[in-house]
């Protein structure tokens, strides 16, 4: 069983209960309602209003996805934002946004005043963008809620009362990364192969394995680096913020002793030659070409083994390579073991001139024929509990999406043990993390002079918000 522990409190699993789906379904589901979601006149006659005026405009009702690693999950959200549009006789354009850059295009597009009708954002992004920018939608989130049969635990966060994001989106999706190790070529360098309990025991394997390709871990300012470096810095005791997510806190013994990690393992040689780049798609590619034995990844790497995509089409070579290929929790600093989960959410930007078409969107999307076509080849767990008896999230069938549903049903949040506020949003959301580790490996600091700028930098972000 793949299971994850957080905060050093010991191992998570789920009971037979709730860990496994009690039935397959017996068939999947189509995309397209077979009628319109009931609605009141009122709503009806205010929707039609909408319809009516977009049609008149001659233009398409714009929607930004959060593009993911899996063709196949991209091209299911765009087929159903295609079959909504038909359902109420629209033309739409549903657009894929590289989520590494996501951030940049957004802000650019509030700047030009570009934003489309509605797009997914993640939790950091909802933050950021506030409710000076977004719709309030307190009313499709309750309705999901009671829908759905409420939240799964990692869930939680975004509906937290002390979240400044709360209402500002509908969640439809958590994902966190787990460990991939190629078995394979663990035996041919004669390594063990199994999971690697610690991040020093598995840096230290990556040495020993370098002929292999050692970790496929990102130094680079992509979310990637963001994610791992984010894990590693809280094993070993490290937190952006004091309690009241006020007061940066990087100046530390914590901060110390993950830049000594780091760079004891990048000077043995634990990385592989190419970590520090700015490309999200590296590791994934790095590990279908056989050339690394770590990665971190939240499921993409296995649906690309399993179904093929565009770059990598279905092989012999892949299916070999996914039978030999072993899946785990985050390995644990000396500190704390952490299970982080980020959350995706549909928002509605203020100046979207069709909201309620766009809230029809978002309840659609969320029906669950919908969420399962998605989910079954996405690489996210669940937000909502009636989503969880999808057969796919069994490890036995699949273990990434086992994986994945444990990370939504026990995982922590990606924020643990900081505040989620803007503070936090911006200071991770500018790659600081990863930059201040580039200053110390790469720039010559000492580890003084290194931290003392992150804690300046950190508390010109968290003080523009207090």
């Amino acid at each position: 069983m793949l299971s994850l522990a957080v905060g050093g409190a010991g191992t998570i699993t789920a009971d037979a209960a709730t860990k496994k789906p009690a039935a397959k379904p017996a068939a999947k589901p189509a995309a397209k309602p077979a009628a319109k979601p009931a609605a009141s006149a009122a709503e009806v006659s205010d929707l039609q209003k909408e319809i009516n005026a977009l049609n008149a405009s001659g233009g398409k009702f714009t929607y930004w996805i959060g593009m993911i690693f899996s063709d196949l999950a991209n091209a299911a959200y765009q087929d159903q934002i295609k079959s909504w549009g038909k359902l109420r006789g629209i033309k739409v354009d549903p657009l894929l946004v590289n989520q590494n850059v996501q951030t940049a295009q957004v802000t650019a597009a509030v700047v030009a005043n570009t934003l489309p009708e509605a797009f997914d954002a993640a939790q950091g992004l909802v933050v950021q963008l506030g409710a000076k920018q977004l719709v309030n939608l307190k009313d499709i989130v309750d309705s999901q809620l009671k829908k759905y049969g409420g939240p799964n635990k990692a869930t939680e966060s975004m509906l937290d009362a002390e979240w400044p994001g709360l209402n500002l989106g509908v969640p439809y999706a958590v994902g966190g990364n787990i460990i991939y190790r190629r078995l394979d070529l663990l035996k041919a360098a004669g390594q063990k192969t199994t999971a690697p309990k610690t991040w020093d025991e598995l840096m230290d394997t990556a040495v020993k394995t370098q002929e292999k390709g050692g970790a496929g871990f990102n130094i680079g300012l992509v979310g990637d680096s963001n994610d791992i470096f984010r894990a590693q810095f809280v094993g070993y005791g490290g937190r952006f913020a004091d309690a009241a997510g006020k007061k940066c806190t990087l100046d530390t013994q914590g901060t110390r002793d993950f830049l000594t990690f780091v760079k004891k393992w990048y000077d043995k040689g634990a990385y592989n030659s190419g970590a520090n780049n700015n490309d999200g798609a590296w590791d994934n590619n790095l590990y279908l070409g056989g050339r690394t034995v770590f990665i971190a990844n939240p499921g993409s790497v296995y649906a690309t083994m399993v179904n093929g995509s565009a770059s990598w089409p279905v092989s012999a070579e892949l299916t070999k390579m996914s039978k030999n290929t072993g899946f785990s929790g985050l390995p644990a600093g000396p500190k704390a073991r952490v299970a982080p989960s980020g959350g995706q959410l549909r928002v509605i930007p203020k100046t979207s001139k069709y909201p309620l078409l766009a809230k029809d969107l978002i309840q659609f999307l969320a029906e669950k024929r919908n969420a399962q076509e998605y989910l079954e080849t996405a690489v996210y767990g669940p937000v909502w509990k009636a989503y969880n008896d999808f057969d796919f999230w069994d490890e036995n069938k699949d273990p990434v999406h086992g994986g994945l549903f444990d990370i939504a049903t026990a995982g922590t949040s990606a924020t643990y043990p900081d505040v989620d506020n803007k503070g936090y949003a911006e200071f991770n959301g500018a790659f600081n993390l990863p930059k201040m580790v580039q200053r110390y490996l790469f720039d010559g600091d000492s580890q003084d002079k290194t931290i003392a700028e992150a804690q300046k930098t950190c508390q010109i972000a968290y003080d523009k918000f207090n």
